[in-house]
């Protein structure tokens, strides 16, 4: 049997993973759910029993499970006492008795916390975003403590799972890819990429080695053409815009090309496609939900928090309780936009977080070949129908754009090239389909050099003949 050669690109959002042997390179099938069967969400569900759910079944387990579900709650005593002073103060009232309490006395009070208590499961999204938070290093799933390496590592067992089986045999080397920052702090960016390591560990593989995913995708386009080329990759993904800059000589055969290869320069930034469904969120859904209301006699603003955590929508089901939503109903009694408030409160009532961040994202998509669109939410006693243009879209990134223009930029310095030096620009990664990004690239180095490759599959690809020819 021909050996195998494993390339893994883990993404924020989505994942894949090709192989390659003596018979060529192909990508292999993840997700007969997704509508990109060779594109694995990078999701993970966790049922209140233990068992976990990856891919599009992880988001149709959180939403049949969740959505329309009330949260109950139930403080808990920690069995922590936490000592205080009393009387350190003294007490300036008529009642103040000297004598009669010790100003040295101390006493201590339990410790408490609120808990749900009918939670079906728990969802985790954009787990390579939080490999990089330092003080994030494990959670508790129903009394059971996950490392966030080995949350990645469940994600990454479907990737290996589906290589073992390409192969015939457990595939034990893998070349997985990184991007160039994790993080623009240099401490989270080697705590990320051990984490990340340990994480491929755990799946099972033995020999684990790291290539830049702008390289990876690099390399896919390269080694189809014998001729020399500077190359540039612009990957924009969920959670990371990398840039790269390659030149490959006039090799005649792939091992060849690869040896004469020199990257002149990686750059790139912790901003992507999910900054931009926030902003779009923030910017179109925020005021819908009530977020410039004002409430009660004095005329209040709205907490902001509240609406902090539609972007989180994986904690707004936490806002579920007696509390906040009998504050919510007073609220919209007595506010100037009854309708926002009232729309909010069925958001977190019914738990559709999952569900707008989803049409948003459809939206953002739709953009791409449409002029305008529609965010439609209709739920239920939940209707949203907002108007979305292009042209409005691309103001509302604006801020965006500027941050991965910058990157591009960052990288032609380092690699002392100007635009007209490049040959050709290749784009990958689910967020460079946005028209406002091809504009930019347009501007910058002309139509014509503008090259796309697959959006989620070039990476991994290119990984797969890294591994083959090193």
């Amino acid at each position: 049997m021909a050996k195998v050669h494993c390339g893994i690109d883990f993404g924020t959002s989505n994942s894949s993973v090709a192989v390659a042997d003596s018979h060529g390179v192909r990508v292999l099938e993840l997700d007969p759910l997704n509508d990109a069967p060779a594109s694995l969400p990078s999701l993970l569900y966790i049922t209140s029993d233990g068992e976990p759910i990856v891919g599009r079944a992880a988001a149709a387990a959180f939403i049949e499970r969740n959505v329309d579900r009330e949260v109950l709650l139930r403080q808990v005593d920690l069995g922590i006492a936490i000592e205080g002073y009393v009387g350190s103060e003294p007490d300036k009232s008529e009642t103040y008795r000297p004598g009669v309490i010790d100003p040295n006395l101390r006493e201590a009070v339990r410790a408490r916390a609120v808990i749900e208590v009918n939670s079906p499961g728990r969802l985790f999204q954009s787990l390579k975003t939080l490999l990089r938070h330092i003080a994030f290093k494990g959670t508790e799933v129903f009394g059971t403590t996950y490392q966030i390496e080995e949350l990645v590592a469940i994600l990454l067992r479907r990737l290996k799972a589906a290589a073992d089986e390409a192969a015939g045999e457990s595939v034990e080397r893998v070349v997985l890819g990184r991007p160039v920052q994790f993080s623009e702090r240099a401490d989270e960016n080697e705590i990320a990429e051990r984490r990340l390591y340990t994480a491929a560990q755990l799946a099972g593989f033995k020999d684990i080695v790291f290539f830049y995913e702008p390289v990876g995708a690099c390399v896919e386009y390269a080694m189809a053409t014998d001729r020399p080329q500077r190359l540039m990759v612009v990957d924009i993904g969920g959670g990371t815009c990398d840039v790269c800059i390659m030149e490959f000589g006039s090799a005649h055969n792939v091992a060849e090309r690869l040896a004469e290869s020199r990257i002149l320069s990686v750059a790139g930034i912790p901003v992507a496609g999910d900054a931009i469904d926030r902003e779009i969120i923030r910017d179109k859904l925020f005021p819908i939900f009530g977020s410039r209301a004002r409430y009660g006699p004095s005329q209040l603003p709205m907490p902001q928090y509240l609406y902090n955590n539609i972007l989180d929508w994986q904690n707004l089901y936490k806002l579920n309780n007696e509390e906040t939503i009998n504050w919510l109903l007073a609220a919209e009694a007595s506010c100037n936009y009854p309708e926002g408030l009232r729309a909010l409160r069925l958001l977190i009532q019914r738990n559709y977080g999952y569900p707008v961040a989803r049409e948003v994202e459809a939206a953002k998509k739709r953009l791409s070949s449409l002029l305008e669109t529609d965010i439609d939410l209709q739920m239920d006693a939940l209707h949203i129908q907002e108007r979305l243009e292009r042209t409005e879209f691309a103001h509302i990134i604006e801020h965006t754009l500027e941050k991965m223009l910058h990157s591009i930029e960052a990288a032609e310095r380092l690699a002392d090239v100007t635009p007209q030096n490049i040959d050709f620009v290749l784009t990958t990664g689910g967020t460079s389909l946005i028209p406002a990004i091809r504009a930019m690239l347009e501007e910058r180095f002309g139509p014509g050099r503008i090259k796309q490759r697959d959006t989620f599959t070039s990476v991994a690809t290119g990984l797969a003949i890294v591994a083959q020819f090193s």
